[in-house]
């Protein structure tokens, strides 16, 4: 997912955007990345990313091709 695709209301945690669809991801077992501005993510956000990171559902990365790598990558752990 490119970073600027992701509207402001995503980047607000206190709409439940972001927890639902990163919910939705981990129900339906689908593995996503986001290549995300740094710039774009402060506060609670970039807590909620640091968070998700260390997760096997959803990660944000700086470039298409780290991303690119994670999603590959075959890891079975939950």
């Amino acid at each position: 997912i490119h970073g600027e695709r992701l509207s402001d209301e995503f980047l607000r945690l206190r709409t439940g955007i972001a927890g639902i669809a990163l919910q939705k991801f981990a129900t339906y077992r689908i593995k996503a990345a986001a290549i995300i501005d740094e710039k774009r993510t402060k506060g609670k956000f970039k807590e909620f990313l640091n968070e998700s990171n260390r997760g096997h559902v959803f990660r944000s990365f700086n470039n298409f091709d780290e991303a690119e790598n994670w999603l590959l990558t075959n890891n079975n752990e939950k």
